[in-house]
């Protein structure tokens, strides 16, 4: 998606306002970041089921196999989001994951993997129930939960955590990196 640029001799706008055209043009993306759908059904009370993982006999998660990637998780964890929970910037050095939710949650990447084709690219997901996210490790992520209601994270990752010098969350200091993925990028 993007925005172009556009005049419109029928519209008289303040001073130094521009109008612009959404174009719905494809979003660029991250190498190595990949957003699946995930098997969900409904159920006859009207919640859902979904299949979060689906593992083949070597423990590696299938729906990557399709992409080359064979990923392997070690550790399953769970966070609870209150509405309008606000997360930046972290980083893991050697951790890849996959994201699932039970609600939507937008998510902000940016590469920072010294050689990859796509260094310092961003990117930015919305996140749904239906979807998971593999994230490679060097990719910094972000999230906010800017619904009303508490959204569950699950991430599935190849390293355990720890809480000590070895840990794989890194963070970074907002004011340095500055991509906002919350907010419009004319605004």
């Amino acid at each position: 998606m993007g925005l172009k640029k556009i005049n419109y001799s029928k519209i008289s706008l303040p001073k130094k306002a521009e109008l612009f055209r959404q174009t719905y043009d494809k979003a660029e993306v991250i190498g190595g970041v990949i957003v699946c759908k995930i098997n969900t059904f409904a159920d006859d009370f009207g919640g859902w089921f979904k299949e979060a993982l689906r593992l083949d006999e070597d423990g590696n998660v299938v729906a990557l196999k399709d992409f080359g990637v064979d990923f392997r998780p070690i550790q399953i964890n769970v966070s609870y989001l209150a509405s309008k929970t606000k997360r930046f910037w972290h980083i893991h050095p050697h951790q890849n994951e996959i994201w699932t939710t039970t609600g939507t949650i937008l998510l902000g990447l940016i590469d920072f993997r010294k050689d990859s084709p796509t260094y310092e690219k961003r990117m930015k997901i919305i996140l749904s129930p239906d979807k998971m996210v593999y994230i490679p490790s060097g990719i910094a992520h972000g999230f906010i939960n800017q619904g009303r209601e508490f959204v569950t994270l699950n991430y599935f990752a190849d390293h355990h955590f720890s809480a000590d010098e070895t840990t794989q969350e890194c963070r970074i200091d907002p004011k340095i990196v500055s991509y906002d993925f919350v907010k419009s990028e004319l605004m």
